[in-house]
């Protein structure tokens, strides 16, 4: 009986600890999608084909470089070009880097491993997500991408763009981003 007890109340703190940890994530936070100014942002970026959960060699390849350069960025930058649910993982396309400063464009003029473009100044369709620690990267994407699919749905939208996630180490938070175009 003694160990039945102690089962349960083993079981209840595993529980609550779970949803403590959630909690913490953001998993019960109220998502809201909304259409705001967004831009415009430098980016120092490479090319990455593959598994977006794949991705982090080439975000710390990007920083590493920057860093030689002498260029800080407290905000990394993903564009996600494919739908994991209808490209087949291996085929996966997007653009992985840092938001930079404009003025810090021509030290790296010389480098072939960074591609460097502006996202221009745009009313996006946006939805924030807290920035805790590597796992609310996996929850956010798990969470937020419905909230914008359903938004786009409701006003016509196409989902046929780019999504462009802002990882803000400094505000703590992660900006999923898409272009607003009407189907």
């Amino acid at each position: 009986m003694k160990f039945l007890k102690n089962f349960l109340i083993f079981v209840i703190i595993l529980i609550l600890l779970a949803l403590v940890n959630r909690w913490y994530l953001g998993g019960f936070t109220k998502l809201e999608a909304k259409e705001q100014p967004m831009g415009p942002y430098t980016i120092a970026y490479t090319n990455y084909v593959g598994v977006y959960s794949k991705i982090w060699p080439s975000m710390t390849k990007v920083y590493d470089i920057l860093s030689g350069a002498g260029i800080t960025s407290a905000t990394g930058v993903g564009i996600y070009y494919d739908d994991p649910a209808v490209v087949s993982w291996a085929n996966l396309r997007s653009d992985i880097g840092a938001v930079i400063a404009s003025q810090d464009v021509g030290k790296l003029v010389s480098n072939k491993d960074i591609k460097i473009t502006t996202i221009p100044p745009k009313t996006r369709i946006v939805v924030e997500f807290p920035l805790k620690n590597s796992l609310s990267y996996m929850i956010g994407a798990m969470k937020v991408y419905p909230v914008i699919a359903k938004y786009m749905k409701e006003k016509w939208y196409t989902n046929e763009v780019p999504m462009v996630e802002l990882y803000d180490m400094v505000a703590k938070k992660i900006y999923y981003m898409a272009d607003i175009m009407v189907q």
